[in-house]
């Protein structure tokens, strides 16, 4: 008889996250949601328990609690982030090492938690979100830019490390998704980025307001968790395929040009709309 599959999925109250295990729960899994403030909702679909995937021991009080719940784990999913704006110079080391520390250090705890229990099955899948921005940077979203390309990097070779256990590694690619990711000021904001800094927020903003929704990126994770045969990279969105395709194929020059005539359209395309802004 086949077994309950138990799915564990971070960042799940809003967005993309939500999206994602409500469409799992929906679709047979036993699904646990994680939030840093879990709270009693009786409108989701699916568990929702505590989380801070900057603390070692909230991850794995976390798998713990799947654990002795459901007494196994199928899938993780890895959503959990927020994004670090402002040029280079404008962030501190600090800003550098929290957005890391979430993005991709708190992957890779919730890996860490999770795997031991899906060696010892042998099998599991591990979903990471990742962006178009693993694969192309524009300005003033560099360190949210850096943790993409080092996630990227993170699940490709884990992927081939854990294919001996049966256990499944891909990331999901999208591009800019309507949702609310907290996007956190810089901490030394300078006069001389202050027109480059306004670009950027109106090309996020603009982005943000006319992106897909957050089901389609919830579509691909379930498709990337029930393949037969799971490919390493699922790019959602045409914006993300071109870009990414775009960068492969034409010389660095040249793509060079079409970055910035995509960064300068993104950056006038209608009215900006607010960016959510975390503290």
């Amino acid at each position: 008889m086949a077994h309950e599959r138990v799915a564990l999925v971070t960042g799940a109250s809003s967005g993309i996250g939500k999206a994602t295990a409500e469409l799992l729960a929906r679709s047979g899994y036993r699904v646990f949601g994680t939030s840093r403030a879990a709270k009693p909702d009786a409108a989701i679909t699916f568990a929702l328990i505590p989380l801070d995937v900057r603390s070692d021991a909230s991850a794995a009080a976390a798998v713990d609690a799947v654990i002795r719940q459901a007494g196994r784990i199928d899938l993780l999913v890895n959503n959990a982030g927020y994004s670090q704006a402002g040029a280079i110079e404008e962030n501190s080391i600090t800003d550098a090492r929290d957005q890391l520390e979430t993005n991709v250090l708190g992957a890779m705890r919730m890996v860490q938690a999770a795997l031991p229990h899906m060696r010892r099955q042998r099998s599991g899948r591990i979903i990471s979100v990742s962006s178009v921005l693993g694969h192309v940077a524009p300005p003033c979203v560099g360190l949210y830019a850096m943790s993409k390309f080092a996630l990227e990097g993170l699940c490709e070779a884990l992927r081939y490390e854990v294919k001996q256990f049966n256990v499944q590694v891909s990331l999901i690619e999208p591009a800019f998704v309507k949702s609310n990711i907290g996007v956190t000021p810089p901490t030394h904001p300078l006069p001389d980025y202050a027109d480059l800094r306004e670009l950027a927020s109106r090309f996020t903003a603009n982005g943000v307001r006319q992106g897909m929704a957050a089901s389609l990126v919830a579509r691909a994770v379930l498709h990337a968790a029930t393949a037969a045969h799971p490919r390493l990279r699922y790019r959602v969105g045409r914006r993300a395929h071109l870009l990414i395709t775009l960068k492969r194929l034409l010389p660095e020059r040249l793509f060079e040009r079409v970055r910035q005539r995509v960064f300068a359209a993104g950056s006038r395309a209608g009215a900006s709309a607010p960016v959510e802004v975390s503290p």
